[in-house]
Formats: structure tokens, sequence, C-alpha cells
């Protein structure tokens, strides 16, 4: 088998911006693994949050060239490849490999049920209140229910208060992005359940949250930075109500899907997020959305463009992938 990557920007279709900073292009690598008349595709970005550069995620690749060359199952992969990113590109790859040498579809080789269309949010990036108003009030004209708010430290009950009074009836994800304190959370949490917000997603830094073990508020609180693989779940589950999955994070879809398995074990609600990516890497994370109890996969519709065999949204839900994109 034989492993090819390329680098890739998308451009936003307006600029992306969360607490840590804003970007106009969503910085991605393709995956390709041939083997013989067959080839199989994944996707992956760039986790800058967690230190990953661009040159990390290319020694990660060239490595795994190795690896993959000597036909190494997807856990060997998993074993050797140090960097998340590449991992996920790679494992989701020959997860579309076996697909087509086996000639079954991923629904039949992880036994996973699958979704026609699933319920997803669509992302309000930080931005002033009038023009998160405007953003909110265009997601809910094209369908969406969940609205996801992006937050820093300021303001966020008035701004909040002030989307929700421009869409009646939406339920809201507040994402601090690790941008509060405890204090913060334990001040704000029952005026923006009243508001609508059913789930507030990483309040506190990574490394910092231990705070939470005394939180009580009314909304429940999700790891997103905090939760980077099974790791780190027996923490979490004292901590967290929920916890976001993302194939770059944890590595692929064979580590996802194990991940929230043993998470709905512990009773934890999931989450399954992404990192900016085409319909090419939200494929695979779709697989595991089925599983769960929120889908932030509006990474597409965020982009510009999209690639050939796009997946689509028809009012505020994402359809299923076709077998011309992915895992089939």
């Amino acid at each position: 088998m034989e492993l090819i990557f390329a680098y890739q920007e998308w451009p936003y279709a307006e600029t992306f911006k969360i607490s840590r900073g804003a970007s106009v292009t969503s910085q991605l690598f393709v995956a390709y693994v041939k083997d013989g008349p067959f080839l199989g595709r994944g996707e992956c970005g760039l986790l800058p949050q967690y230190g990953q550069t661009r040159d990390d995620v290319i020694e990660a690749f060239r490595l795994a060239q190795e690896v993959v060359r000597e036909k190494a199952p997807r856990e060997a992969v998993q074993a050797t490849i140090a960097n998340s990113s590449a991992r996920n590109a790679i494992d989701c790859a020959l997860w579309d490999l076996e697909c087509k040498t086996a000639k079954r579809d991923i629904w039949d080789l992880t036994g996973v049920e699958r979704k026609a269309s699933l319920d997803v949010d669509l992302t309000i990036s930080v931005n002033p209140t009038g023009k998160m108003c405007e953003d909110a009030i265009r997601a809910a004209a094209q369908g969406y229910r969940m609205l996801k708010l992006k937050a820093d430290r300021d303001d966020v009950l008035e701004r909040v208060s002030a989307i929700a009074s421009s869409v009646p009836g939406a339920s809201f994800v507040v994402d601090a992005n690790e941008a509060w304190d405890f204090r913060t959370l334990t001040e704000i949490a029952a005026p923006l359940a009243e508001l609508g917000v059913v789930l507030i997603e990483q309040p506190l830094p990574y490394g910092a949250d231990d705070a939470l073990a005394s939180y009580a508020g009314p909304v429940p609180v999700c790891a997103d930075e905090s939760c980077r693989d099974i790791a780190d779940l027996d923490r979490l589950a004292g901590l967290y109500q929920a916890i976001n999955i993302k194939l770059d994070k944890v590595g692929g879809l064979t580590p996802a899907l194990e991940l929230a398995r043993a998470a709905k074990g512990r009773g934890l609600k999931l989450m399954v997020g992404c990192s900016g990516p085409t319909s090419l890497g939200a494929a695979p994370a779709y697989v595991v959305g089925t599983l769960a109890d929120f889908l932030d996969l509006d990474g597409p519709a965020l982009l510009l463009d999209d690639r050939a065999a796009a997946m689509t949204y028809t009012a505020g839900r994402l359809n299923s992938f076709e077998a011309a994109l992915w895992g089939a």
C-alpha cells in the first residue's frame, strides 16, 4: 500500500471568530491510501490549541508512510503515529479503502445504523451583538433550530439575551472555548438556562477545570479541549455531563467510536464536533454522530466551497453522505 498526502486551505464564507482568534481559511490535509486499483481517502485539520503545526502533521504523515507500506492494520497506525490529526486522516482513508476492497459500506463494517439525516446546529461566530443577531436570524430562516454561540468573556448574558429575542423558540449551545472562570460560569448558568441555553461547552481552561466537580448549575457542561481521547474519560466523568468528540482530537473513526460507546456507558451525553472540515472530513464524523445527542457538524456549511459529491443541509438537518464521497 502507498500513502500520499496533500495540504490544502479552504476559505471560510466569512471570517470565523472564536475567543482564541480568527481564521479566514480552514487548514486541511487529505490522505490517500492506494492498494492496487483501490484508493481510500481521509481528511484532517490542524489543532493549534494543542500546539500542532503544519510541519508536525507533515512529519507524522512521512513517518506513517512506512507503516502503511507494510499494510499495517488501523490498530498499528493508532499505536505508532503520535499526531492525532494525521492519525485521523489515515484511519478514515483506511476505512474508505476497506469499504472499496470488501465491497461493503461503512455502516455494514462498523455496525452503526445509518440515518438518512441528522439535526445539526449552526455556529454563530464571536462578533458585535448586532452582527450575531443578524447571523442567528439568517440561520433560523434556513431551518436551524439549534444555534451554537461562540462566546468570549465580554457581555455574554447581554449577547445571548439579544440573540434569543431575535430568534424566539431557538435552543442554544454556548461555547466559551476556555475563556471563562468558575465564578463566571456559576453566575450566568441559571440566566442562560432561562434564555434557552441547553449546553455550555468548555467554559474553563484545559487543566484548570477541577472546580467543575462542585458545579451544580441548571445547564449541563460539555468537555471539548479537555476531552482528547478515551484516557481522559475517568477524570471527565466526575466533572462534566457531556463530552465533545472530534476525530482530529481522538485520532480517527476507530477511536471515536470506541470513545462514544464508552462515554454512553458512563451516562455522559455526546456531542460530535468538527474543526472546519469539508464534506470529506464530515462524513466519518457523521457515522459517530448517529450515536450523539448534539451535532456540531456545520463545518462544510461555513466554507465558501466544498468537495465534489458534497454533503447537503436541508432545513437544519445534515443529509447523509453518498457513495461517491466516502465510505462505500
